[in-house]
């Protein structure tokens, strides 16, 4: 058996193993094909060690897989195949993949509800004590003298008294009352309610609507994950977050876009291909 024969009877037949031995033959490590991927380094190994399980619904892994397979120069369409073919042995995955934090290990202690109830509740009892003592405790005024239950004619409001003396009208009759009430009434609305109706300052606001299934990643001007989910068909997705904002969707001819409710046109992936990613700002996309 001369050398190419060789090679081809010891190449890989799982498709995790062929993605591994082709990236050590490239020279690459784990952390390069993560960041050329936007992907963790978890879900790299996971690829490798055929872990379909961790990476959610077959379509996000046949997606990875494709752009893995691309990205070493592999055919897609091989490794797609070997992959079908190793689920028949594997257990159904989940629906919605796990999120980048999910897979990343903890990084902050997680303080148990009691806990916080407990500190709520003297933070309260602490504000309630501290008024007291500035303003000390009135009870409310029953209007009734010497335990008659008949309410003197005479008593009204100080500030009726002032207005007394000052030879005006007593609000405090039915008039005065009635036109206190419509006063409030006719206030107009509190500023700032419709301000905090819309979308926050700094953030843009973006409308997916899915005429097909589509997996979508969304990462905010920080990084921070936005959206990292399976989009069904005859579905909408609605996400703000801080501009600029990083879009990939799997499978671009099928999801429609708006930006602060202004329909926008999605990029058209590269030839060949379904996954586009593109930068979205406060106006459209990011030039």
């Amino acid at each position: 058996m001369n050398r190419p024969e060789a090679e081809v009877a010891e190449l890989p037949t799982d498709p995790g193993a062929r993605l591994r031995r082709q990236r050590e033959l490239a020279g690459l490590a784990l952390q390069q094909v993560a960041e050329r991927l936007n992907l963790d380094v978890v879900a790299v190994q996971a690829l490798e060690s055929d872990d379909y399980a961790a990476l959610g619904a077959p379509v996000f892994v046949r997606g990875h897989i494709r752009r893995y397979a691309s990205l070493l120069g592999l055919p897609a369409d091989e490794i797609l195949g070997a992959y079908d073919r190793s689920r028949a042995q594997l257990a159904p995955p989940t629906l919605v993949p796990k999120s980048r934090v999910e897979m990343a290990p903890p990084r902050r202690l997680v303080v148990p509800q009691w806990v916080v109830a407990g500190a709520l509740v003297l933070i309260v009892a602490a504000g309630i004590a501290a008024y007291v003592n500035e303003f000390g405790l009135h009870l409310p005024d029953t209007g009734v003298v010497g335990g008659t239950g008949v309410a003197p004619e005479s008593m009204a409001p100080v500030g009726a008294a002032a207005e007394a003396a000052d030879g005006s009208s007593v609000p405090g009759s039915a008039e005065g009352a009635e036109q206190g009430s419509s006063a409030s009434l006719a206030d107009p609305a509190t500023p700032g309610v419709e301000a905090s109706a819309g979308v926050p300052p700094g953030q843009v606001s973006l409308t997916f609507v899915f005429a097909a299934d589509s997996w979508i990643e969304v990462y905010d001007g920080s990084g921070r994950s936005v959206l990292y989910d399976l989009g069904k068909a005859g579905t909408e997705r609605a996400v703000a977050g801080v501009a600029p904002l990083s879009v990939t969707l799997g499978n671009a001819p099928g999801v429609s876009l708006a930006v602060n409710g202004k329909r926008i046109t999605v990029p058209a992936p590269s030839s060949g291909e379904t996954v586009a990613r593109f930068g979205v700002v406060a106006d459209g996309l990011q030039r």
